[in-house]
């Protein structure tokens, strides 16, 4: 399946601007790797037997449901990497710190937007059945559960970059044979001159 289509069950996050202090506190950021912060995810509000992540009834499922302004605060690579790592592929929200949105991609985990009206009716869905089925597609730019169709919000560009699994030295690549051209037609000259104080 092209990574365009995406299917998979969700976590209703019920919460409004968490920031990545909150997604992985401080305290565990100490491992210098990628991997090994699954625990730490939310480590602060999963100490309350309460808390989403606790519920078995949602244990496995990889679609993350948030509120507006996830991920704000500081740039702190970690909280893609606590999300990432304990097998959440898509975090859904209706809006991003930018950092992190782009860290999310370059990470592998996407980092999908829809309307204030599509995140209630995703947390109210996931409320009442843990195991209700979520198909995103991003080339329809819909996201589908039960018989609701929402909207699926991302610039092409980072669409693009997330369907293509490109970083950002591949996507330059992308563009060698036209940095080639660029490059034999400019003045050599240009590259050797040194400019001095007078």
């Amino acid at each position: 399946m092209s990574r365009a289509q995406i299917s998979g069950c969700g976590v209703p996050l019920v919460r409004n601007n968490v920031d990545t202090d909150q997604i992985i506190p401080a305290r565990f950021c100490y491992k210098a790797q990628r991997v090994g912060h699954a625990d730490s995810l939310f480590g602060n509000w999963r100490q309350d037997p309460s808390f989403v992540l606790n519920d078995a009834r949602y244990a496995g499922n990889a679609i993350l449901v948030a509120g507006r302004e996830f991920a704000t605060g500081s740039s702190r690579e970690y909280a893609v990497w606590a999300i990432k790592d304990y097998g959440f592929k898509v975090v859904i929200a209706e809006s991003f710190g930018d950092i992190f949105y782009k860290n999310a991609i370059l990470n592998d985990v996407l980092p999908l937007k829809t309307t204030e009206q599509g995140v209630e009716t995703l947390w109210e869905i996931l409320g009442r059945d843990p195991q209700a089925s979520i198909h995103i597609d991003l080339d329809k730019e819909t996201i589908m559960i039960e018989d609701h169709v929402l909207p699926a919000i991302m610039d092409e560009h980072f669409k693009r970059k997330y369907i293509l699994n490109l970083d950002d030295i591949a996507q330059t690549l992308e563009e060698i044979e036209s940095i080639k051209a660029f490059e034999s037609s400019r003045n050599r000259h240009l590259a050797t001159t040194v400019h001095r104080g007078v």
